[in-house]
């Protein structure tokens, strides 16, 4: 059983560190890395929020659970809790594979938490109902809650097993899964390559791109139909326009439901006949009588 964080007071916003920019209604505004105001709708692909559950996952400071919110739906936002949950590629080069592992992870925990205040000091902005649960992937996993739609923007290229993240998504996911802004090799054979050098220490947080086959076979496997449509972001840092694919998963209806909507159309196509075939007896016999007139 996870548990939804308890709401941390409103931090200091020279301490918080901003993931997308965000304007708040008191007039007040950050700048991220990612710039999408404006462009949320589109972001994930115009999918219908208004009255439903949302999960969004790996939030960071939550511009795509607070966007989900103001579109109409109930959101849970989820994210690891502590650097230790999260697998980096291997370098010699780096602490994280032949250094002080422990001073690493420390190091990188104040960084984490500057970005989970982030998202506090959001939540307080927008006066936000947003709950929050800090867990990793494999921990919901096991989670016995489920959402109409999950989201989950520009992360599974950050994840060492995309694959087993796609399958606890759509595992918790009733109707929809939203894989937002997130590259893809455009082949029907079934991949994964390198998204950056892997020969370079530096490129330790990126990992894999999939292909679009892949990504439909897996999504097939566990229920789902996929669609791909585009999104659109301003890199801040690079000052440069991005668009990526999205890609949403609807789930299927299981195979019982399809029969019984198979027999009902069946159903309503014979009645249909009978009620012609009344309808027709009827007419040949007033036709004659008509025709004495």
């Amino acid at each position: 059983m996870l548990e939804r964080s308890l709401p941390w007071p409103l931090p200091e916003k020279s301490f918080c560190e901003f993931y997308h920019s965000m304007d708040f209604p008191d007039g007040d505004s950050v700048t991220g890395i990612w710039d999408i105001r404006g462009r949320f709708a589109k972001y994930i692909g115009h999918y219908p929020l208004q009255g439903k559950t949302v999960l969004d996952v790996g939030t960071a400071s939550g511009f795509l659970a607070f966007s989900a919110e103001a579109a109409g739906a109930k959101v849970t936002a989820t994210d690891v809790k502590h650097p230790s949950q999260i697998t980096l590629l291997p370098f010699k080069e780096h602490p994280y594979q032949s250094g002080d592992l422990v001073a690493w992870e420390a190091g990188i925990e104040e960084h984490w938490k500057h970005t989970q205040s982030a998202f506090w000091y959001a939540w307080h902005k927008f006066h936000s109902n947003v709950e929050m649960v800090y867990a990793s992937l494999n921990e919901l996993r096991y989670w016995d809650e489920r959402f109409d739609v999950v989201i989950a923007g520009a992360l599974l290229e950050h994840l060492g097993d995309p694959v087993s993240a796609i399958g606890t998504m759509a595992r918790l996911a009733k109707e929809a899964v939203i894989i937002a802004f997130t590259p893809i090799e455009d082949t029907d054979e079934l991949l994964m390559r390198p998204i950056v050098d892997l020969a370079n220490p530096a490129n330790y947080w990126t990992w894999w791109k999939l292909s679009l086959g892949l990504y439909r076979q897996i999504f097939r496997n566990v229920g789902f139909e996929i669609e791909i449509v585009g999104a659109d972001a301003f890199w801040v840092t690079a000052d440069k326009e991005f668009t990526r694919p999205t890609i949403i998963a609807r789930r299927l209806p299981p195979p019982s439901d399809l029969l019984a909507g198979k027999r009902s159309l069946l159903g309503y196509l014979r009645r249909g006949v009978r009620l012609l075939a009344k309808l027709g007896g009827r007419r040949s016999t007033a036709e004659p009588a008509a025709s004495l007139a």
